[in-house]
């Protein structure tokens, strides 16, 4: 069976609490999931999606997008209920040093920014802000069919008369590695037909559009006349008729359709799209400490806790309790985006502690200050002392 496959890299990220469902919503729809921990959960019976055998609409010409999956079979793996051990997020991730190296860096790549403050500033305070970032993966199957059609050649016609047509989610497809985008095309078995062209009604030819079907166009070099303009003599070019043979029909009037290459006949079949999506929402705790949360996007942070299976429970008891109710909206959140168009293959979900220090230093008798944060040492500032003002001519 033929198979067209594209793989990409690309995740589809929802960033930070704004995009999270609100607490009373995400109470009640993760509600299944916070029973103990003796295995995966299951959906709601509401979510619940029909079963195959319930599965009766044949593939056939009209396309069928959001195509709703069968109920799940769940893997009755073990989580990682471990939750990790408090974690001090009083304790600093950076030295003095480290701190002056990053805003050293920081600057030599900013053009309007004089390193000299970066490097002779003194010191005042280390304040560590370190924060947690939540990360839920899922990992999903969508199917939609569409209508294919190709010119008739003649030749076995696999229709419904040879078997009957299988559902789509009744064929049987190789995943790709888990939590990657993935796409693939495949035709239909027994959902072929032969049919009527409709952009000719069959005749394999339309006719001209230049010429209006005459095969014949206005002479131009006489503009219709048939005369020549310097002279009393008929145009050379029409011999004085005013029209010459339409060049896109060749003079016949008729033009082969494009769409059947002149057979007259379509052969039609259901394509089937299978589409493997990695869906990734997070939620940052913010701790109102003047830093924008969004700039955690840029970079890593310690993983602490790693959980993986086809679905995961939110977390619960963890140090930091933002952490549950932020893990409770998104798995909340994917399972009304997901359950009813498309099947969870596998869940992913993540604690990263994310470094971030804030730095008061003085100089020439002012104090500023500034951001170091992820474990790359990324710097944040808004009130640096070495701005200088330039144009470009």
């Amino acid at each position: 069976m033929e198979q067209e496959l594209l793989i990409g890299n690309e995740s589809h990220v929802n960033y930070g609490s704004e995009r999270l469902l609100s607490p009373s919503v995400a109470q009640d729809a993760s509600a299944p999931h916070s029973l103990p921990h003796e295995g995966p959960s299951l959906p709601p019976m509401e979510l619940m999606d029909r079963a195959p055998e319930d599965e009766v609409e044949e593939a056939g010409d009209r396309g069928n997008k959001g195509l709703s999956p069968p109920a799940n079979e769940r893997f009755l793996g073990e989580h990682n209920d471990s939750i990790p051990p408090h974690a001090d997020l009083n304790i600093l991730s950076i030295s003095e040093h480290i701190a002056r190296e990053a805003l050293v860096q920081y600057t030599a790549h900013k053009c309007c920014y004089r390193i000299a403050p970066a490097k002779r500033m003194v010191i005042q305070n280390l304040t560590p802000l370190n924060t947690f970032r939540y990360r839920l993966q899922t990992f999903t199957e969508a199917r939609e069919t569409f209508p294919i059609s190709e010119p008739y050649d003649g030749g076995f016609v696999d229709s419904s008369d040879v078997a009957p047509a299988p559902a789509p989610w009744a064929l049987a497809v190789d995943a790709p590695p888990l939590f990657m985008d993935c796409e693939m095309h495949i035709p239909v078995p027994h959902t072929y037909s032969v049919q009527d062209c409709p952009s000719c009604q069959g005749r394999g030819k339309n006719r001209c559009h230049s010429c209006n079907g005459c095969g014949k166009r206005r002479c131009t070099a006489c503009s219709g006349t048939g005369w020549q303009d310097a002279s009393n003599q008929s145009c050379l070019f029409c011999s004085g008729s005013g029209k010459r043979r339409c060049s896109n029909c060749h003079g016949c009037g008729w033009r082969k359709c494009i769409r059947c290459y002149g057979k007259g006949l379509l052969l039609y079949h259901s394509e089937l799209t299978i589409t493997w999506k990695n869906s990734i929402a997070e939620y940052v705790v913010d701790k109102n400490s003047g830093f924008p949360i969004y700039h955690l996007q840029e970079v890593t942070g310690k993983e602490i806790f790693s959980d993986e299976n086809q679905v995961v429970y939110p977390i619960v008891n963890f140090p930091e309790p933002a952490i549950d109710q932020g893990s409770k909206s998104c798995i909340a959140q994917h399972q009304m985006q997901f359950a009813s168009s498309s099947r969870i293959l596998r869940q992913k979900q993540t604690i990263e502690l994310i470094p971030l220090t804030k730095v008061d230093y003085d100089w020439r008798g002012k104090i500023y200050s500034f951001y170091v944060f992820g474990k790359e040492n990324k710097v944040y500032t808004e009130d640096y002392p070495g701005k200088c003002c330039c144009s470009v001519m």
